[in-house]
């Protein structure tokens, strides 16, 4: 009796690690016209979920929001966004940085950082920020909810390592 009584008041264990590679971030079939929807199931955990995109001038990819459903209570996945011109200058990102204790990117895939971060809301947020080398460009994956067991600072940088050549390295 006793033990039955320890093994219901005690917490949940934590979800197994779910290591599942994304695989390519940009197969078939997508969302917003570039984002794969099954790298966005295993990177959010989500099974049903709305993905709205969003284009630059000349049809060029500027975002993509990913949420359970699209109230305003409804719960944020995944954001991808392009910024050109960047609104953040070197001092921006630089503060940026220091204040949410964020680590640099490996070489081949700077410059920019990684790191993760408290929502209003005291929602932990992984996300990756990286820019072209002048600083005009912003590239950012924001994983707000990430499936269980998944390291989403690990899956935000991945969709940046995949997508970096496509939206940020492209030329104009």
């Amino acid at each position: 009796m006793v033990l039955a009584l320890a093994a219901a008041c005690s917490s949940p264990s934590p979800a197994p690690p779910d290591t599942r590679p994304l695989g390519s971030v940009t197969a078939a079939p997508q969302e917003c016209e570039l984002i794969s929807a099954s790298a966005i199931k295993i990177a959010t955990g989500f099974k049903d979920y709305t993905a709205v995109g969003t284009k630059m001038d000349k049809g060029r990819f500027a975002s993509c929001s990913v949420a359970e459903d699209l109230a305003p209570e409804g719960k944020l996945g995944l954001v991808i966004e392009v910024f050109d011109p960047s609104p953040n200058d070197a001092e921006d990102l630089k503060n940026t940085k220091l204040t949410t204790q964020g680590k640099d990117l490996p070489d081949e895939l700077g410059p920019g950082f990684a790191a993760r971060r408290k929502n209003a809301k005291d929602q932990t947020i992984a996300f990756v920020y990286g820019w072209t080398p002048d600083y005009k460009r912003l590239l950012t994956i924001n994983i707000y909810r990430g499936g269980p067991g998944r390291d989403s600072l690990a899956d935000a940088t991945e969709f940046f390592r995949q997508l970096k050549p496509l939206l940020l390295d492209k030329p104009r």
